[in-house]
């Protein structure tokens, strides 16, 4: 057992390591760049300054314009108002409260109890998440991507009487449009009363756009909605940071302005695939694996997915210690420890005379063909990989489910053959 205050010591190293590193960004002030644009665009709404129309709005991003609903830039208003110098430590102290969250959750609804072991092991596991290249890029840039998984895990560990149950989620789908597919996977588990109540939170987020900036929510809901390049630009959809499936087939085509019909037959087929596994999961009593496996399929079929979108390898990750350490033997440590480095924060290629870290960035990978492909979409493979390795079909092995089992053995405690026995022989 690993004492408690060990665990946070290791935390703390590795937040240091990761803020030595974030040094070298914030000296040349290009850190924290999608949070500066929060920020801005909490400005603009006080200063009823455009946010959507080209060559009108003057956000620090591309093109200028927020990417995000109208209703996140209302929630971003009070960031306007901390001051310059309390915003970094905002952003990286919120995130990495966030990741803690998200950890700590899966730990307790995956069978862990409240004690100071599975305290440690959050820490623990905290402190190796930072490492991951999505989180670490999720951390540098200030992204929103923490804080949307967040709600929808929280929202997840609520009780299903609960009459906040799918607020959460309705809000995260307000913040950024994407958490919309929770709202679907909702519905296919039969969760009615939940899926009324964030879609009514998303439409009540909608409305306070209209009621505060009617002009840029009529702008960005008549336009701006349906048209991927307001998030990347024109002729982008190859770039290597774009790890989604039409990420993958733009780059497989050679292809960085991809037509619709070449990609979305495909993202389709892996969205329903998804959801499914994800219900049966759910249906199991396995909500965390589900989550985590519609928050995976969200960014695979995302038109664009940043790879610090992949923040969504956490719960997996949570989940395959899990596996392994309850699992008694050293096999199932492989492909979790292999998944592990797949997604590490590797010294990279260099953009902007700054370091770009993870496989997906190298100049040069070690081998052609399709080693070279796979590097250069690891994080889409390993997503899939994922959906296929954490929720597959186990016909005709009387075998209670994966979360069963697990908090079995976390208890000492299984059911072999329907008759619940020690484990203590």
């Amino acid at each position: 057992m690993v004492p408690v205050a060990a665990a946070v010591l290791v935390f703390l190293v590795a937040g240091a390591l990761y803020l030595w590193w974030h040094g070298v960004w914030a000296r040349t002030g290009a850190d924290l760049g999608d949070f500066k644009v929060y920020v801005a665009a909490g400005q603009a709404v006080l200063d009823a300054d455009p946010l959507y129309e080209q060559g009108k709005a003057h956000l620090p991003t591309i093109a200028g314009t927020l990417k995000y609903p109208p209703f996140s830039a209302v929630v971003f208003v009070p960031l306007a108002w901390l001051p310059t110098q309390a915003l970094p430590v905002f952003a990286l102290g919120a995130n990495v409260v966030l990741l803690l969250v998200v950890i700590w959750l899966g730990l307790r609804m995956t069978g862990r109890r409240r004690d100071r072991t599975t305290v440690a092991m959050a820490f623990l596991l905290g402190a190796l998440c930072l490492a991951m290249q999505p989180v670490e890029w999720n951390l540098l840039w200030g992204n929103v991507n923490l804080v949307l998984m967040a709600l929808v895990v929280v929202d997840t560990a609520l009780p299903e009487r609960s009459r906040w149950k799918g607020v959460p989620t309705g809000v995260a789908a307000g913040i950024k449009l994407l958490p919309l597919i929770f709202i679907a996977h909702l519905v296919l588990t039969g969760r009615w009363r939940a899926a009324g109540t964030s879609a009514v939170a998303f439409l009540v987020t909608v409305g306070l756009g209209f009621l505060v900036l009617p002009g840029e929510s009529a702008y960005f809901w008549g336009a701006g909605v349906t048209d991927p390049d307001r998030v990347t630009g024109s002729g982008s959809a190859d770039a290597p940071e774009n790890q989604s499936i039409r990420g993958v087939v733009a780059r497989l085509l050679g292809d960085p302005d991809l037509a619709a019909a070449r990609w979305v037959p495909v993202a389709a087929v892996v969205g329903i695939a998804g959801l499914l596994l994800a219900r049966r999961a759910s249906r199991r009593g396995e909500d965390y694996l589900a989550t985590a496996l519609v928050g995976a399929t969200m960014v695979l079929v995302a038109p664009v997915a940043w790879s610090h979108y992949w923040v969504w390898f956490v719960p997996f990750f949570v989940l395959g210690v899990q596996w392994a350490a309850a699992s008694g033997r050293w096999w199932p440590w492989v492909p979790v420890v292999a998944g592990y480095l797949s997604v590490l924060a590797w010294p990279g290629g260099r953009n902007w005379d700054m370091p770009f870290p993870g496989l997906i960035f190298l100049p040069s990978h070690p081998a052609d063909g399709p080693v070279a492909f796979a590097l250069q979409n690891v994080e889409v493979v390993l997503g899939l990989v994922c959906l296929v390795v954490f929720d597959r079909p186990d016909p005709g092995r009387a075998r209670p489910p994966f979360s069963r089992r697990l908090a079995a053995r976390l208890r000492g405690t299984e059911r072999v053959g329907g008759v619940k026995g020690s484990r203590g022989e």
